[in-house]
C-alpha cells in the first residue's frame, strides 16, 4: 500500500533533435525522481519524420515512453508540438505500462492509488484519489463551452476543490486550437509548462 510520501511528480520541458517542443510529466517513487528524469529526457531523441497522421502521432509517442519507461514511473503525461498539423493530437497520458490505446472518455484506475481521466481533444489528467471523486472533477470541469487551456485550468481548481494533493494534467500540443501545456501538483505546490 503507498502512501503520500511514496510518489512524486517531475516535469521537464524541452526539444527533440527534430527541433518539436515537448513537456514530459509524470509521478514516480518519491526516490527516483531525477533518474526518472534522466530516462524520459531520451524522448528528445524521438524521430517523426515529417510524420502528421494524428493517430500516429499518439502512438509512436506512446510506443516511445513505454520502452523506455522503468518500473518506478507510475503514470505520465507528454505533450509535444509539431506544426501542420489539422486535428488535435500530440498528448498522451497514462501508465507506460498500460497497452497503448486511443483516448475515449476513459476514467481507470492505476498503481498507487493513481486515476487516470483521458478525453479525446482533451485535456487528460491524473489524480491520486478514487474514481468518484475524479469523475466529479470530470464533470465539473469538462465544459463544452470552454477553450482546452480552460478547461485545465478548471480541472487544476477542481483538484484543489477536492483536495487533490498528488496530480497532473496534460494538452494536446498539435492540431487547431491547441497549446501543449502540463501541470504538476503536489502537496499544494502547482507547476505549470506551456509549450
Amino acid at each position: 500500500m503507498y502512501n503520500i510520501d511514496d510518489l512524486t511528480t517531475f516535469m521537464i520541458k524541452t526539444v527533440t533533435e527534430e527541433s518539436y517542443p515537448i513537456i514530459i510529466c509524470g509521478i514516480c517513487d518519491k526516490n527516483k525522481r531525477q533518474e526518472s528524469l534522466d530516462k524520459l529526457l531520451e524522448l528528445k531523441k524521438i524521430k517523426f519524420n515529417g510524420l502528421k497522421d494524428p493517430f500516429f502521432i499518439d502512438y509512436r509517442l506512446a510506443e516511445k515512453v513505454k520502452t523506455i519507461s522503468p518500473h518506478y514511473i507510475k503514470a505520465l503525461g507528454v505533450s509535444i508540438v509539431i506544426g501542420d498539423v489539422h486535428q488535435s493530437t500530440g498528448g498522451i497520458i497514462g501508465s507506460p505500462k498500460s497497452d497503448i490505446t486511443s483516448s475515449g472518455k476513459d476514467i481507470e484506475s492505476l498503481e498507487g492509488e493513481l486515476v487516470v481521466v483521458s478525453v479525446p481533444g482533451g485535456p487528460g489528467f491524473i489524480v491520486r484519489s478514487d474514481e468518484i471523486t475524479a469523475k466529479k472533477i470530470y464533470r465539473e470541469s469538462m465544459l463544452k463551452n470552454k477553450s482546452v487551456i480552460n478547461r485545465a485550468l478548471s480541472i487544476l481548481s477542481n483538484m484543489i476543490k477536492y483536495d487533490v494533493n498528488l496530480g497532473l494534467i496534460i494538452t494536446d500540443g498539435c492540431g487547431p486550437n491547441s497549446r501543449g501545456s502540463a501541470v504538476t501538483i503536489e502537496n499544494g505546490r502547482i507547476c505549470m509548462r506551456i509549450l
